[in-house]
C-alpha cells in the first residue's frame, strides 16, 4: 500500500538549499495565515473553550471516564475529520517517526514484500539477510495467516501492521507452497529496505527501481546510475510502480539529472489564485539517454511529479497503466508536543499545465499485464528487434524475446476454431487494447487498427473475440491480419510480429 503521501517542508543539504528555501518560506507563509489578528481572538475564545469544557465535563461525568490524553486525539481527529481531507492526518510523536522511518526505508519486521493476492497476500520479494530470508521464505509463498490469525481477505495493510512489531519480538507466520502448508516463527529485527534497486539488463540498458523517496533517495539514485554508466549503459528504464511518493524535493533532485538546468519542473497552487514556478537546478548528466518509466495505479504523489515532469518535457516515455492521481501536496508541521500535522496545503501542475488530481497521469504506452511491462519498456528502447513470444502449450510457461515471463499463454479450442489470450499476446506484440461499450479496440501507437466484437457462448461462435471466465481470446486466424508469425519450432509455439 502507498505510504507518505507527502512534501515535508525542512532544509536539507547544500546542494540545492535556494530550492529548499523556497519550500521553507511557503511553510512560513502557511503557518502565518493561521495566526488571527488580535482583535480576532477575543471572537475565537468560544471554540476551544468549548472544546475544554467538553472534555472536562466527559471526564467528569461520564461512565467510562476518558483518559484525558484519549479525548485529546480524538478531538484533534473530529476536526482533521471535518476537513474532508484523506491526506490529512495527527501523528503523535512515536508516529511521526515510524512515518520518517517509513519513507526512509527503516522498519521492524522480518524482511518480506507483500502484495494483495485473489485470497491471500503473497510474498513478492526477500530482503537478504534478514529473518525471513534465514527462515527459507520464497517469493510466491502465500502468507495465510500471522499468529494463527487468517489473512484471507484482510486489507494489505493490517496484515503488514501484523507482521511487523517490536524489536526481537517473535511472529508465526503461516505460509502456503503449493500443496504444503507450514509455520515458521521468526524474530523482527531492525531492517532497511533499499530506496532504490538497480540492474543491468540486455543490450546496455539500465534498470532503476524507486521504492520511495526518502531523504536519502536522490543520493542513492545517483551511485546507482554512476555504476550503470560505469557497466556501459545506454538507455534506462526507471520504475516507479507501487512508489506512493514522499519527499517531493528527491523527486526534483532525480528530475535534475534528465532536464536543463532552469527548467520548470511543476506548478504550486495554493487555491487562492497564486502559483509558484519551481525549476531544476544543476546539470543534467543524462539528459540525451533514452528513459522509459514504468507506472502503475499506485504510483502517486512525488512519483507523478518526476514522471509528469519527464513526459512533459518529452525526456521519457511513461508505459504502464493510468497513475493514482494525487494533485495535491501535503506539509508536516511540527506541534509543541513533538507529534505533528500532516495538513494538504496546495496543488500542484505538471510542467505542462496538467492538474492530475483523481484522473492520474496517462501513459503514452498502455500495458496491463503487469509481468509484461518491463519487457514491453526493454522492448521499446531496442525497436530494431522484433517482438517474438514463445510458449509450449499446456505448460503454463511463455517468454518474451527469450526471457521468462510469469504469464501463461495456452490455445483455447473452440470447434474448428484455436484462441489465444488476447491482452497478453497482444501486449507482447506492442499493440495496446482498449475496451469501449463491448468492443475491443487494438491499437498500433495512436492508431487504431483492428475492432473485435466480442461473445460469450460456446455454442454461437461468431467473428470476434470470444470470452471465457473474464478473459478475453483472440482468433488465431486474425493474427496475419496484425502481422504476426506463428510458427512451430519443436513443441514450441513462436509468434512473431514483424514491426518493419
Amino acid at each position: 500500500m502507498p505510504i507518505g503521501r507527502n512534501i515535508t517542508v525542512k532544509v536539507e543539504g547544500a546542494g540545492c538549499m535556494s530550492r529548499r528555501l523556497v519550500f521553507l518560506a511557503l511553510t512560513f507563509f502557511i503557518l502565518f495565515t493561521w495566526m488571527r489578528p488580535a482583535g480576532a481572538v477575543e471572537d475565537a475564545q468560544s471554540g476551544p473553550a468549548l472544546i475544554q469544557e467538553t472534555m472536562e465535563l466527559l471526564e467528569t461525568h461520564h461512565l467510562s471516564h476518558p483518559d484525558p490524553a484519549k479525548l485529546t486525539d480524538g478531538a484533534i481527529q473530529g476536526m482533521l475529520d471535518s476537513l474532508d481531507d484523506p491526506y490529512a492526518e495527527y501523528f503523535s510523536a512515536e508516529e511521526l517517526q515510524g512515518f520518517a522511518d517509513s519513507l526512509n526505508g527503516d522498519l521492524v519486521g522480518v524482511g518480506i514484500e507483500i502484495r494483495a493476492g485473489e485470497q491471500y497476500p503473497f510474498v513478492v520479494d526477500v530482503i537478504p539477510g534478514t529473518p525471513a530470508a534465514k527462515g527459507g521464505i520464497a517469493a510466491g509463498d502465500l502468507i495465510v495467516a500471522v499468529n494463527g490469525e487468517s489473512t484471507e481477505d484482510l486489507p494489505l495493510a493490517e496484515v503488514v501492521t501484523r507482521i511487523r512489531g517490536v524489536l526481537d519480538s517473535a511472529v508465526t507466520l503461516t505460509l502456503r507452497r503449493g500443496a504444503q502448508e507450514f509455520d515458521l516463527i521468526l524474530h523482527r529485527a531492525a531492517i532497511h529496505v533499499p530506496l532504490v534497486e538497480q540492474d543491468m539488463l540486455d543490450g546496455g540498458t539500465g534498470y532503476i527501481k524507486i521504492v520511495s523517496f526518502g531523504t536519502r533517495t536522490a543520493e542513492e539514485f545517483d551511485a546507482a546510475m554512476a555504476r550503470l554508466k560505469a557497466d556501459g549503459m545506454r538507455s534506462l528504464i526507471v520504475d516507479l510502480r507501487f512508489n506512493g511518493g514522499g519527499y517531493v524535493l528527491e523527486a526534483i533532485d532525480i528530475l535534475d539529472n534528465f532536464i536543463a538546468d532552469d527548467s520548470l519542473a511543476f506548478i504550486i497552487d495554493d487555491g487562492l489564485g497564486h502559483q509558484d514556478e519551481i525549476h531544476t537546478q544543476g546539470k543534467p548528466a543524462f539528459k540525451d539517454l533514452p528513459v522509459v518509466v514504468l507506472v502503475n495505479g499506485l504510483t502517486a504523489s512525488a512519483s507523478e511529479i518526476l514522471a509528469g515532469a519527464l513526459q512533459d518535457h518529452g525526456k521519457a516515455t511513461l508505459v504502464g497503466d493510468t497513475t493514482y492521481g494525487k494533485g495535491v501536496m501535503q506539509a508536516v508541521i511540527p506541534l509543541s508536543t513533538g507529534g505533528a500535522l500532516k495538513l494538504t496545503v496546495s496543488r500542484y501542475l505538471t510542467p505542462a499545465g496538467r492538474d492530475i488530481d483523481i484522473v492520474g497521469l496517462t501513459p503514452d504506452h498502455f500495458v496491463l499485464v503487469h509481468d509484461l511491462q518491463k519487457e514491453i519498456a526493454w522492448q521499446l528502447l531496442h525497436p530494431e528487434d522484433d517482438p517474438d513470444l514463445g510458449f509450449v502449450p499446456g505448460s503454463g510457461k511463455a517468454a518474451l524475446n527469450s526471457r521468462e515471463l510469469d504469464v501463461s499463454i495456452d490455445f483455447l479450442q473452440l470447434g474448428n476454431e484455436r484462441y489465444l489470450p488476447l491482452r497478453p499476446v497482444l501486449e507482447a506484440m506492442l499493440y495496446q487494447v482498449a475496451w469501449q461499450d463491448g468492443v475491443i479496440k487494438i491499437f498500433s501507437g495512436r492508431e487504431e487498427i483492428l475492432t473485435l466484437n466480442t461473445f460469450n457462448s460456446r455454442w454461437n461462435i461468431q467473428p470476434g473475440a470470444f470470452i471465457e471466465q473474464g478473459i478475453s481470446y483472440l482468433p488465431e486466424k486474425i493474427l496475419p491480419q496484425l502481422n504476426i508469425d506463428i510458427n512451430k519450432e519443436g513443441n514450441k509455439i513462436v509468434l512473431t510480429r514483424r514491426l518493419f
